[in-house]
């Protein structure tokens, strides 16, 4: 199989295709809300689940969420995280930052800062404390050294682990491949992943976003297989994991992109605008915020937004539409948010805090919001891509807010200079503001002229995201995760050598 076109043809739902072997077990693990969206309100699942038996483990216990699996699920299994052994995870900490030192990306190096500010505010002892660590990584910050120090790593959390449940829950399930929904950030999908593969049951994990391999730290859960959002994702992989097999490495797109291509996910102008209280025959911009402990005082850039929308000589004065970040929101932002000044929305945030996971009617308004504004400003998020994306004008910043006396190391500029972020701004798709008079000329420009950038943004969604942009990532994951599957069924002592799908992966 080496092209697209020779994935097994979707089924319908309810259907199932006829095969000489067992249908295949696949375990699901959601560790952490977000990848609710990704996997059980996509397509994922729903495809997933024709052709297999899906027992689905999982952090998130809203009724409301878990309501949409159940149809496609065997058995939904409760999950938490487990205590680590304190040497197991010290050694994991000596790890991270020898790995950072390593890697040294912007975000890595821009951590290092922000540690040893830290260290140094907390004390003399915690800053000498800091400099043997610093030191300490300085000295491991290689490959042979990292990778024995990840071995020994691994094997001290098997040993040392807390629980056996994952044990025989596995023993009791059988399953023929275990996927992790989100490598990061998830910590209660570790422990089942590392027992997983000690068992030696063939395991998955998910890149869950775009910026995870140069602003995260070490990937010390071992994984089979791998699935990534696009073929640089997969190049990157295998240089800063040389151990890898390229073949092992998939290429399937990100689920979180396809709401946009579908539909049902969108609410038409007249009803998106009487759920805010906008008015539907006003342009509105959207404005995305970050979490409050990364931008800090991004109050201050709202309400300057604020004020030169009103200055601005415009026949039909545009709206804002303020969507706060639900994992961190700060005071003044809140508070901003309270006065209800006019022309200024603030839409709810339909997520279940326990978890950080939105709702299904959460993805629906978000979706709405970027297919009808006539334009996206936010300081460097994901969000850029997602109007990129739809081939509408949007606008990072470059500055810091305006009044506010931010370090280096805390400023909206080193976002932009991101790892992953400069090539999007290099790249001329989106436009990029450095000071309060070009944010009021960039505004003009995105409401006057918003296609001008159009081949700007068509040769970026060519060259970032490349066949996955068509809606169908959800499907490509649950076919790609089925083959996996029913390699392990027909060759279970084998390990798969398939090559990635499309071109150039």
């Amino acid at each position: 199989m080496d092209s697209l076109t020779q994935i097994p043809k979707p089924v319908r739902a309810g259907h199932h295709t006829k095969s000489a072997l067992p249908q295949a077990r696949v375990v699901l693990v959601v560790p952490r809300g977000e990848a609710v969206r990704n996997f059980i309100y996509s397509d994922t699942l729903r495809f997933l689940s024709q052709r297999a038996k899906v027992f689905l483990l999982s952090v998130v216990t809203n009724e409301t969420v878990l309501a949409q699996a159940r149809p496609y699920v065997e058995e939904i299994i409760p999950i938490a995280e487990h205590p680590v052994h304190p040497l197991a995870a010290y050694l994991r900490t000596l790890v991270e930052h020898a790995h950072d030192r390593w890697l040294w990306s912007q975000v890595a190096q821009n951590n290092w800062e922000l540690r040893g500010r830290r260290a140094r505010q907390q004390g003399a002892f915690q800053h000498l404390q800091w400099l043997g660590v610093a030191a300490a990584s300085r000295l491991l910050a290689n490959q042979p050294c990292l990778r024995a120090l990840s071995a020994c790593e691994r094997s001290l959390q098997w040993r040392l682990r807390s629980t056996r449940y994952y044990d025989a829950l596995f023993a009791r399930l059988q399953p023929d491949l275990v996927f992790n929904a989100s490598h990061i950030h998830g910590p209660a999908g570790e422990l089942p992943l590392r027992v997983a593969h000690r068992l030696g049951l063939p395991t998955a994990g998910f890149i869950f976003s775009w910026d995870n391999l140069t602003s995260r730290t070490r990937i010390l859960v071992p994984y089979t297989y791998w699935l990534v959002w696009h073929p640089g994702m997969k190049q990157q992989l295998l240089h800063l994991y040389p151990h890898l097999r390229a073949h092992h490495v998939f290429v399937t797109g990100t689920p979180q992109m396809d709401f946009h291509f579908q539909p049902q996910w969108l609410l038409s102008r007249t009803d998106l605008c009487r759920r805010l209280g906008l008015d539907p025959a006003r342009p509105f911009i959207l404005y995305t915020t970050g979490v409050d402990r990364h931008f800090p005082q991004e109050h201050l850039h709202v309400q300057s937004l604020i004020r030169q929308l009103r200055e601005l000589r415009w026949p039909h004065p545009p709206q804002l539409v303020v969507r706060n970040y639900i994992k961190g929101t700060s005071p003044e932002m809140k508070t901003l948010a309270a006065r209800r000044l006019p022309d200024v929305v603030f839409p709810p945030m339909l997520w279940d805090p326990a978890w950080a996971t939105p709702q299904p009617a959460d993805s629906e308004l978000y979706c709405s919001l970027v297919h009808h504004a006539a334009l996206g400003i936010n300081a460097a998020s994901t969000v850029t891509l997602e109007f990129i994306l739809k081939d509408k004008p949007v606008i990072n910043l470059d500055f810091d807010p305006p009044g506010s006396r931010l370090a280096p190391c805390d400023g909206f500029k080193r976002h932009i200079r991101f790892d992953h972020f400069c090539p999007v701004a290099r790249s001329g798709a989106t436009m990029v503001a450095t000071s309060e008079a070009d944010l009021r000329r960039l505004l003009l420009r995105g409401l006057t002229q918003p296609a001008a950038d159009h081949a700007a943004r068509q040769q970026f969604v060519s060259d970032f995201f490349g066949f996955t942009a068509d809606g169908k990532s959800g499907q490509r994951v649950a076919e790609t995760l089925l083959l996996l599957a029913a390699n392990n069924q027909s060759n279970p002592r084998r390990a798969l050598a398939l090559p990635c799908w499309g071109i150039g992966a």
